[in-house]
């Protein structure tokens, strides 16, 4: 992860998945020029990936979409993710938890435990998706938490916090496919806001490519900000700019 000029440039070229390769912020938080766009591409250039940018539909200027036609990004044909917000003034209704649930907060002890049950919800990533999730996990940063959903004490499902001053970021939501239809996600939304508001946060963003991780935010309050869609320029492609 690196920061370019206020743009967030997520990289991981060990694992091919675009999601973990990617520009954050490109005409939001950062004016995009021809200069920007050059440094974001020699990154990526740097590990052999295509400069890949998350645009926000509707928020940025005609002007940046237009750049980016011009050096040769055109967009992917996917869906993208549908980014949720949660900035009510008091908590949701907490759902009871399941039958035979618990939710516990993981210790640095418990990485690899917490990493095979995640992994098992993205086999996409492919296998250095669960070492690079224990080894954030055994890092024990203190912006990062991490909760871990247990069905009569078998890991079940997973969750992680991410606080960003005012802000916490909800991710690495997953619930094992034999754990699923039981409400265990929108359990381990509902608890990481509830200790997250006890910490004083009272703004919280979330992304999800999956309309039922969708309809469970809005079960509790969440509304969509946006639909995010990956801008992608090949390697072969020249630079241009500085």
């Amino acid at each position: 992860m690196r920061r370019i000029g206020g743009v967030l440039c997520l990289t991981a070229p060990m694992i091919d998945d675009g999601f973990l390769n990617r520009a954050l912020g490109v005409g939001t938080i950062a004016d995009a020029t021809p200069e920007l766009l050059s440094r974001i591409e020699r990154h990526y250039a740097g590990f052999g990936r295509p400069s890949r940018i998350s645009v926000a539909q509707g928020c940025v200027p005609a002007a940046t979409m237009r750049l980016l036609e011009r050096r040769g990004y055109a967009p992917l044909d996917d869906h993208g993710e549908q980014i949720y917000v949660f900035d009510g003034r008091r908590l949701p209704g907490m759902p009871a938890l399941p039958d035979g649930v618990t939710i516990e907060r993981v210790a640095p002890s418990g990485a690899a435990e917490y990493a095979r049950a995640a992994a098992e919800s993205f086999p996409e990533r492919g296998p250095m998706f669960p070492r690079i999730i224990e080894a954030l996990v055994r890092s024990d940063r203190r912006w990062i938490r991490t909760y871990l959903a247990r069905v009569d004490g078998e890991p079940a499902g997973t969750g992680m916090t991410f606080d960003v001053g005012p802000v916490a970021g909800l991710g690495n939501g997953s619930v094992r496919p034999k754990f699923r239809g039981r409400g265990l996600q929108t359990a381990l939304i509902a608890h990481r806001m509830g200790r997250a508001w006890a910490r004083g946060i009272r703004l919280f963003f979330g992304e999800t490519e999956n309309p039922v991780s969708a309809h469970n935010m809005e079960d509790l309050g969440w509304r969509k900000l946006y639909d995010q869609i990956a801008w992608e320029r090949p390697t072969a492609h020249r630079s241009e700019g500085a």
